[in-house]
């Protein structure tokens, strides 16, 4: 093969590559490695693949073939050591991104996986040093903030006076960009370190930048599976003519009778009738109009429960779990009613029939902030020294599938029911349930909470141990967030107001 045709393949390659179809990149590469087994930029990238498919120890062969070429590149370097870390050889995946750096001191990825590095083994100091260096140079600025605060704050519970004042600098260093993620995360943090108005000034900054970021209309047009724009349709829809009903006492968000008339239209279509221009409403539909929160309470949670035997149930049961009726004060349990069928916040659909909102995203307010500290100081044996980590709500169809099987990277799951029982149209289900296993200790994200690990969780499951826990109003199902768990079948009355309805917050 000569220098020229090489040259074009890879071109084609890398095309695929970065495309992310690193099945057809790859057989370019192995085609190539068949004809010249040492080719650099072959063994390179063939070993990237193989690493992004986390098969380390094959990668790390091919990486060696390209290092002993001698002609080091830092891309080289750090994708070597990024496989070298997943194998847990920590000295030699160091020894290649201080090579790196010693290289190209003004390449970002080294300082990032350096750092990455030493998390792996707990050495916290040596991981911000290196992030600080990295904002020295003006390098990754934000997300080296962002990595130190993450870095403090995952150790707060050992940490000196010294380290929260630090975590307090980058946050204020943070909270002045506008990348939404990063304003979310900023938030949430202030939110566990105390500083709830500043978390809320945050969480409202966040779910503005969200609003304003709308999907385009060619974005929609892509998505091939239409009914989950019918979903985002029909609740934005039944939610407007809910509220100009004035059912709750809400008037309605300053819609003209025109933008009514025109999502009527819509709403009354198959999703493959849609035209350009209604795609480009629903765009606009993405941006929230109307979010006004529950009132503050001196108790969100009924005072009459007997908290000292729900906590020694939880902690005595293997695995943690504990169902608790009549959980919400009466009072709160209206106001969460009226806040979730009302605030226009659900901008999130899903395929299996459910829409949800999330903290950051519109959900996050006083009370339900509020909410989360009562609820952490009245159960302290459950949740310990554990965290906020996220917050949302789904709204389902009446007779879709909901939340497929899944386990969730917390330690407290809480999962609580809002909507009437007399929605339910089968009290035997419309809960969950939740099996007795998690997943393996080395599993990933993606192994345990995708539409893609579905068969395989199935699959792990099939012979075990499970808990069916009927829907009930205002029953709250207390959990190890890594267990397997999922939406049981629903089947409720189809009319707005009795939508099922569950908030869920997570501790870690």
């Amino acid at each position: 093969m000569n220098n020229e045709k090489k040259k074009q393949l890879l071109k084609t390659a890398l095309q695929y590559h970065n495309s992310n179809n690193l099945e057809s990149a790859d057989k370019i590469y192995q085609e190539i490695l068949n004809d010249d087994d040492l080719d650099f930029d072959a063994n390179h990238l063939h070993g990237t693949v193989l690493s992004q498919n986390k098969r380390y120890a094959e990668a790390i062969k091919y990486f060696s073939n390209a290092y002993e070429k001698n002609t080091h590149t830092c891309e080289l370097l750090n994708n070597y050591a990024i496989a070298l870390r997943n194998l847990k050889a920590y000295t030699e995946c160091e020894h290649m991104l201080i090579q790196a750096i010693n290289l190209d001191k003004y390449f970002p990825n080294s300082y990032s996986n350096l750092s990455n590095c030493y998390l792996s083994q707990d050495r916290y100091d040596d991981a911000i040093n290196i992030l600080e260096k990295s904002i020295e140079l003006d390098l990754n600025t934000l997300k080296s903030h962002h990595d130190i605060a993450s870095i403090l704050y995952s150790k707060l519970s050992r940490s000196s006076d010294n380290d929260f004042k630090n975590l307090e600098y980058h946050l204020d260093v943070l909270a002045k960009c506008d990348d939404k993620s990063v304003i979310s995360s900023c938030a949430l943090m202030y939110y566990n370190i105390g500083q709830l108005e500043k978390s809320l000034k945050l969480f409202k900054h966040s779910e503005k930048l969200y609003s304003d970021s709308l999907p385009t209309a060619d974005t929609l047009r892509k998505i091939s599976n239409k009914n989950i724009i019918k979903t985002f349709v029909s609740h934005e829809f039944e939610q407007i003519r809910h509220i100009d009903s004035d059912i709750d006492g809400i008037r309605n968000m300053k819609i003209t009778q025109e933008f009514y008339d025109r999502l009527e239209d819509i709403y009354k279509k198959s999703p493959n009738q849609y035209i350009d221009e209604d795609y480009t409403f629903i765009s606009n539909l993405h941006r929230i109009k109307y979010n006004k929160p529950p009132q503050v309470k001196k108790n969100y949670i009924n005072e009459s429960l007997n908290f000292e035997e729900i906590e020694k149930t939880y902690t005595s049961s293997n695995p943690e779990i504990v169902i608790i009726d009549n959980f919400l004060s009466h009072d709160f349990l209206n106001e969460l009613r009226v806040f979730f069928r009302c605030s226009n916040i659900f901008k999130y659909p899903y395929s299996r029939g459910y829409i949800g909102t999330f903290l950051g995203k519109g959900m996050a307010n006083k009370a339900l902030l509020e909410f989360s500290t009562e609820l952490k100081m009245s159960f302290q044996k459950i949740f310990q020294n554990y965290y906020l980590s996220q917050a949302w709500a789904f709204k389902y169809d009446a007779k879709k599938e909901g939340i497929g099987i899944h386990a969730d990277d917390a330690r407290v799951n809480v999962n609580f029911w809002i909507t009437e029982d007399s929605a339910n149209m089968n009290p035997k289900n419309g809960g969950m349930i939740v099996w007795k296993k998690t997943p393996k200790h080395d599993a990933s994200f993606q192994d345990f909470n995708s539409l893609q690990s579905m068969n395989r969780m199935k699959d792990e499951i099939k012979d075990t141990d499970f808990v069916k826990v009927p829907y009930k109003s205002n029953r709250a199902v207390i959990f190890n967030s890594k267990l397997y768990h999922v939406t049981d079948e629903i089947h409720f009355k189809d009319y707005y107001k009795d939508r099922r309805v569950n908030v869920t917050f997570l501790y870690k």
